[in-house]
């Protein structure tokens, strides 16, 4: 290893050259107006250093070591902007990197005129840990401002069982270069040198710091998780050195978990991920049977650098070149096996008619609608690939650039429980899949008595959903709600009387569960038939629920573990589950249901409420033997979720 020190001839070129080249875009798009004949941009140039490599284009260089393709320096007009190599790593029965690796030369620009290089670094499954084959990409185009990458995980037919849970690659910027955050728009900000003193709070991850004018904020990594869905650009940027480094993403294709998978882009310490794949937020990794053909690519994805201007103005030319990269996917220069271009991808079109005969109001607008395997539930898929788009507010919506194969179409948007699904979509590579009008009648168990909450998969119209990003809100809850949640129809407010989160408390130096109450009124007359409890859980980790009405229990079930409480987060794994009973049970005047998340044992253990919705169908007697807690969407199945339920009183 050299340092990440560049050969003389790429000092020279991301000097003066990278002058040069910026002035001769310049002069290009003047000429350009003109009518005139740009110059010509200077070439791609791959250097040999024995143990590296390195490419330069004029604009960057780039060092990338050839046995575990670490990128040992990134250069920009001249500046070093990597405070420490860049790495790319993955768990899968431990920690992984790039090991005695092969390099390759994929395209030499010596062979094209210096328009573009390519270099691989590929290593062969390691039996005593992981059983992948991984092939890392960097391309570097000329005159571009920032180079490509992208990753490819293989399983072969002879391997043994195996997992990824995790992959990513990382870099970790210069403090003297870069000091301003950027994620998303509300999420711009500078932050302390990476040398700041902090204390670790716990979890590991938050921590405060201790000097300096950050003294006392927190920070933790989970504070600039992102939804994937509609995120394609995050990075860092500089208030005095003007410099702006980015990762962006001209599709999520690759990303599991689909649109509402939050994953990690930035944090303290000036790091900056693209993250591949992750378990976080309750995701699931990828599993492989013995013998299991798979493989999938990861990307391109681009890092970006550009310069000029305030934090704002880098955003805003950090944004606009995200979006170009998205207008030209798929990228028509990358050749790769796993990568098909536009002629070898389809477009699939149509329209979901939306009813719902309680809510006229509802419409499409800003729904979610995606391809993705038939099975598992899609937040649980990571193995193959998901294509999302939004529709517009008449339910019409297009899917381009999808790749080849056979699909289920999914929907889901706000203020509908369930989720729309519609099976044997078959996309051929060149034609368009016309699906016409699909219709989406949304369940309805009875009329509906009352609703907290809005069916939107998070717990944002909640207490602190406005806020929720802060270490140790959980501490909060006791002291404003010394009595727990009394909610009472007609008179509570969501946003002051029901908490975010449902969290355990310390009693006797031990962490316990907590009931909440739902108070509402009948009118006067016997109330008979079917009633049904819509419980919508925008998050839960390992909560155990049991679910009174008037003190009789209709349900009691085991949650799944996504972590979002602890984790800053608003929302992890949805899931729906239909809770029918004997109507019987309500009666006229003051009725109580009860929500009491009863695992102890630490602070971790809670629940976020999306919505909690109460039907009633009087004209259906309720059957004790058909009529079953249903489970639609969540991390198990009902048999794994499902506790059997207690009869009666207790």
């Amino acid at each position: 290893m050299n340092g990440g020190n560049p050969p003389v001839a790429g000092r020279a070129s991301t000097g003066w050259l990278a002058g040069l080249a910026a002035f001769a875009m310049l002069v290009a798009a003047q000429l350009s107006a003109l009518g005139g004949e740009p110059p010509e941009l200077p070439p791609v140039t791959l250097s040999d250093q024995g143990g590296s490599v390195w490419l330069d284009n004029g604009v960057v260089g780039l060092e990338i070591q050839k046995d575990n393709g670490y990128l040992l320096s990134l250069h920009y007009r001249g500046k070093s902007l990597l405070a420490e190599a860049g790495y790319l790593d993955w768990q899968s029965g431990g920690d992984n990197h790039l090991h005695n690796a092969r390099f390759r030369v994929v395209t030499n620009p010596a062979a094209n005129g210096g328009n573009l290089a390519e270099v691989s670094v590929e290593q062969k499954p390691d039996l005593r840990r992981s059983p992948f084959a991984v092939e890392q990409h960097f391309l570097l185009r000329r005159g571009e401002s920032g180079c490509h990458c992208f990753v490819v995980f293989r399983h072969s037919p002879d391997g043994p069982a195996g997992q990824l849970d995790q992959s990513r690659w990382v870099l970790r910027l210069k403090d003297n270069l870069f000091d301003f955050i950027n994620v998303d728009e509300p999420r711009r900000r500078v932050m302390p040198p990476s040398d700041t003193p902090v204390r670790i709070l716990g979890p590991k991850e938050s921590m405060m710091f201790t000097a300096g004018p950050f003294r006392g904020e927190i920070t933790d990594k989970y504070q600039w998780f992102v939804d994937a869905g509609d995120h394609f650009v995050h990075g860092w940027s500089g208030t005095q050195s003007q410099l702006g480094a980015w990762i962006l993403q001209g599709s999520n294709e690759a990303q599991n978990g689909g649109p509402t998978k939050q994953h990690n882009t930035a944090h303290f310490g000036r790091l900056l991920f693209k993250v591949l794949t992750c378990g976080h937020y309750g995701a699931s990794g990828i599993k492989v049977a013995a013998g299991e053909d798979w493989s999938k690519l990861y990307g391109p994805w681009m890092l970006y650098v550009n310069f000029g201007g305030s934090p704002d103005a880098l955003w805003a030319d950090a944004q606009n070149m995200a979006a170009k990269e998205r207008a030209t996917w798929p990228l028509p220069w990358v050749r790769h096996p796993l990568y098909p271009l536009e002629p070898e991808r389809g477009t699939v079109k149509g329209r979901i008619v939306l009813q719902d005969l309680q809510d006229s109001s509802l419409t499409m607008n800003g729904a979610w609608v995606g391809l993705a395997a038939p099975s598992p539930d899609w937040q649980q898929q990571s193995k193959g690939y998901q294509f999302w788009v939004h529709a517009a507010a008449d339910g019409t919506f297009k899917i381009p650039q999808v790749r080849a194969g056979n699909y289920t179409l999914y929907a889901f948007v706000r203020g509908v429980l369930e989720e729309f699904r519609h099976d044997g979509v078959t996309v051929r590579a060149g034609g368009t899949t016309e699906l016409g009008n699909l219709s989406w009648q949304a369940q309805r168990h009875g009329r509906m008595l009352w609703q907290i909450g809005t069916p939107d998969r998070t717990a944002k119209e909640f207490r602190h959903g406005d806020d929720f990003r802060q270490w140790g809100l959980w501490q909060q809850y006791p002291v404003e709600f010394p009595r727990d949640v009394d909610f009472i129809i007609g008179q509570s407010r969501e946003r002051t009387d029901w908490n975010y989160a449902q969290v355990n408390v310390q009693k006797d130096g031990q962490w316990t569960g907590t009931t909440w109450k739902v108070e509402f009124d009948l009118p006067p007359g016997p109330v008979s038939g079917t009633a049904t409890l819509r419980l919508a859980l925008a998050s839960a980790q390992n909560a155990k629920l049991a679910i009174r009405v008037n003190g009789t229990v209709i349900d009691r079930y085991l949650t799944g573990a996504d972590n979002a409480m602890i984790r800053a987060g608003i929302h992890g794994q949805y899931h729906l589950r239909d809770i029918p009973f004997n109507a019987a049970g309500l009666k006229p005047g003051r009725n109580v249901l009860t929500l009491s998340q009863e695992a102890g044992g630490n602070m971790q253990k809670s629940v976020m409420y999306d919505c909690l919705r109460l039907e009633l169908d009087g004209q259906r007697d309720f059957d004790p033997v058909q009529d079953k807690p249903q489970m639609d969407g969540g991390r198990s199945s009902e048999a794994a979720l499902t506790v059997p339920r207690a009869e009666g009183n207790d």
